[in-house]
């Protein structure tokens, strides 16, 4: 049953929904910058995902003005978030990782944005990696298999000083209209964590509405702070959950027009988790799990599919090729590691 609360929007208000596991030691920068915020119409929600270093107590001692809410286990991003609609009470929903800054103005830019254009679902962040000039994303995009890509990562943060629409946005920091959830639904709580936001992206682009990436809306960013980009749990999930939002959303003309371009992702895949970065359990236990949870999500793909109000045609113009994002793929490892040796 729908909660009571997200039938009662406040005019105006932001919620903003951070989830918390173990991250005590980032939850004050990322705080104190909520605080320095020029718009005051907010809420802040913690969401506690049973944490044992001590995080209730901290936030409860330190930081009393914010509504924090702990569970006793760890239901992962999804999970908390999921947690933390079901108390907001704002027009605007606001998902933001507690190893993100937000630049003093962010909340005032966003909320302008969404009030300006009703077409409007969400807005993407300029998300800048912690301490460089190089960008963690410019807002998401998405391949001819269905997968969800950063726009921009580890290019320098002047490439993408314009505003544009884009197919999606990281929720490491995103504002999001509360009817557009009312509309498509909100994170699916099956994910865990990884890909998650992939999923609703998906979802609401497929559904027609727009998604402006801001790069006014600047964010300084501790990448992967909490879980790490290749740890084992990391991989899992991301293996596991790059299937679902394939079978899920996929309109079937694509699922059958670029088959062969699924199957070249998920070999690059393997050959990256498990050849490259020896993570062979982790990728093998995500990969029988998401074979485990197909009728599952072929259940709600029935649900979802008729809710697709892109064309044909605009649905392939905004999808970047396998092959081509593969060869990105690889030119950002490189950057990487030449940086690293840097």
């Amino acid at each position: 049953m729908e909660n009571e609360l997200t039938r009662k929007a406040v005019s105006g208000l932001a919620s903003i929904i951070i989830v918390n596991y173990n991250g005590k030691f980032l939850m004050t920068s990322c705080l104190e910058g909520i605080l320095k915020q020029g718009y005051k119409e907010f809420e802040v929600i913690v969401v506690d995902n049973g944490s044992s270093d001590g995080s209730v107590s901290f936030l409860q001692e330190s930081f009393p003005w914010v509504r924090l809410f702990a569970l006793e286990k760890n239901t992962g991003f999804t999970g908390g978030n999921i947690e933390g609609l079901r108390h907001a009470k704002g027009e605007w929903i606001v998902l933001l990782n507690n190893d993100a800054l937000l630049c003093h103005d962010w909340l005032a830019i966003m909320t302008f944005e969404m009030k300006s254009e009703p077409a409007l679902g969400l807005c993407a962040s300029r998300l800048v990696i912690e301490g460089t000039r190089l960008l963690d994303a410019a807002g998401d995009a998405f391949t001819t298999a269905f997968s969800g890509t950063k726009i921009g990562e580890m290019h320098d943060i002047e490439e993408y000083a314009e505003r544009r629409l884009v197919p999606g946005a990281c929720a490491a920091a995103a504002i999001y209209r509360r009817s557009m959830i009312d509309d498509i639904g909100f994170l699916d709580e099956d994910f865990f964590l990884n890909h998650e936001d992939t999923d609703l992206n998906m979802r609401a682009w497929l559904a027609g509405w727009q998604c402006l990436y801001v790069p006014e809306a600047l964010v300084q960013h501790k990448v992967n702070a909490t879980i790490g980009r290749m740890s084992d749990i990391s991989v899992y999930y991301f293996t596991r959950n790059s299937l679902w939002v394939w079978v899920k959303n996929t309109p079937t003309f694509f699922m059958l027009r670029f088959l062969h371009h699924r199957l070249l992702y998920e070999f690059s895949s393997f050959v990256l988790f498990c050849v490259m970065q020896g993570k062979w359990n982790s990728y093998s236990r995500g990969k029988y799990h998401s074979l485990r949870g197909l009728p599952g999500m072929v259940r709600k793909r029935k649900l979802l599919q008729g809710k697709v109000r892109l064309t044909g045609k605009q649905i392939r113009k905004e999808l970047i090729p396998v092959p081509f994002y593969l060869v990105e793929r690889l030119k950002l490892v490189w950057n990487k590691k030449k940086a690293k040796q840097d």
